[in-house]
């Protein structure tokens, strides 16, 4: 009986009936339950001088290069050069056989010979005919005749003359001679061959590397860097030569797919160390100081196209895409995505996602964020130090 008792005093103490006491244990803390505000550094973007440079990369190119073909169709007589060969401008590479432009330029020789004589003939007999017209004795019909003739043996004459010139040229041109000076990079024909002009047939080729031309693709973000003239820095990876030169074109237009313009920088060589179709890296110098809003590095999260910020708005931050470029190892100059003055977390970006509370320190601290949502900050400070506290008590 008594125990039936004790059970029934202890399940209305359990209950809460009565007057008895229990000790309750400490209610979980809401500032626990809560999403604490993450302490974070922060920097405003900034309008400053610029000394950055527009990079880029590309391949040389000869700055002058030439497929050379014979002017004649004719048997080659002798190759006078070997790949690999340095040529002077106007130095003789090939040579044609001769024989039948020989003969055609003796044959339109006589013939303009032939035609001259004729020619000046008809034109005496005209010049003393014509005036006894007048005297009845030579008839209109008989001047008309002498004057056809005439005219007809001059255009025969000027054909002859024409004809002798070209074989005369098709002399001249039996000798295939370097345009400029320059270096023979292939010889694609052996003596004995008959060459064409119909199809061209390729007898060598010819490139001058005294300089060479570098092609870029500029984004059109960054063409209002440059200019024409500006200095132009190459490095080449593969032997780690470093060579200066200039821009020489900037492209009118831009490719709409890849929001680019083509740039040349024609880059010096004069030692003739560096080839034809390198890949080098580029830095375009523009010669006046420019200005750019920049941030930190540190700020930048993501690689490639897919680089990020965090902005802070109202207490929390933003996830935001941006174009940038580097100016050295602890700035960034932005091209796209962010304003003069906004925030940007400098310190604890690794921490953050899209929407979190923040609260921020540095000469970047948020002007939005709000008195109360500091305050509630601190107060979630307090209360979770608070339950700390509680727990640790026995």
């Amino acid at each position: 009986m008594k125990r039936a008792i004790w059970i029934s005093m202890f399940m209305l103490a359990a209950c809460g009936g009565g007057d008895a006491k229990l000790t309750q244990l400490p209610a979980s803390d809401t500032a626990a339950t809560r999403t604490e505000a993450v302490e974070v550094g922060s920097a405003p973007v900034k309008q400053a001088p610029i000394a950055r440079f527009v990079r880029a990369q590309g391949t040389t190119e000869p700055v002058r290069a030439a497929d050379l073909g014979p002017q004649m169709t004719a048997r080659v007589v002798d190759v006078m050069v070997q790949e690999g060969d340095q040529v002077k401008a106007g130095q003789a590479l090939v040579r044609l056989d001769t024989s039948e432009a020989t003969l055609r330029t003796q044959q339109s020789a006589a013939q303009a010979t032939s035609t001259e004589t004729q020619y000046a003939q008809a034109k005496a007999d005209y010049e003393r005919l014509a005036p006894l017209v007048g005297k009845g004795s030579v008839t209109e019909q008989q001047i008309e005749r002498l004057a056809t003739q005439r005219d007809a043996l001059k255009s025969s004459l000027d054909m002859a003359r024409v004809s002798q010139a070209s074989a005369k040229r098709d002399l001249t041109n039996a000798i295939i001679r370097a345009p400029f000076a320059g270096i023979i990079s292939r010889v694609l024909v052996e003596a004995g061959e008959v060459v064409t002009m119909a199809p061209v047939k390729v007898l060598a080729r010819l490139v001058d590397l005294s300089s060479l031309d570098v092609r870029l693709h500029v984004h059109e973000g960054e063409l209002a860097r440059i200019a024409l003239g500006n200095r132009a820095s190459a490095r080449f990876p593969s032997t780690g030569a470093v060579s200066e030169g200039v821009i020489t074109f900037i492209s009118p237009e831009i490719d709409p797919r890849t929001r680019t313009a083509e740039v040349v920088a024609r880059i010096g060589n004069a030692d003739a160390k560096l080839r034809a179709g390198m890949f080098a890296q580029l830095e375009l110098r523009p010669n006046a100081a420019q200005h750019g809003l920049t941030i930190s590095t540190s700020a930048v999260a993501g690689t490639g196209e897919d680089r990020f910020v965090f902005v802070v708005v109202n207490g929390a931050v933003q996830k935001r895409k941006v174009r940038v470029a580097r100016i050295d190892s602890s700035s960034q100059e932005v091209l796209e995505g962010l304003n003069e003055s906004e925030v940007v977390v400098v310190d604890g970006v690794a921490r953050l996602s899209e929407g979190l509370r923040v609260t921020v320190t540095g000469t970047g601290a948020d002007p939005e964020q709000s008195a109360d949502t500091k305050a509630e900050a601190g107060k979630a400070k307090a209360d979770a130090k608070a339950a700390a506290q509680a727990k640790s008590t026995p």
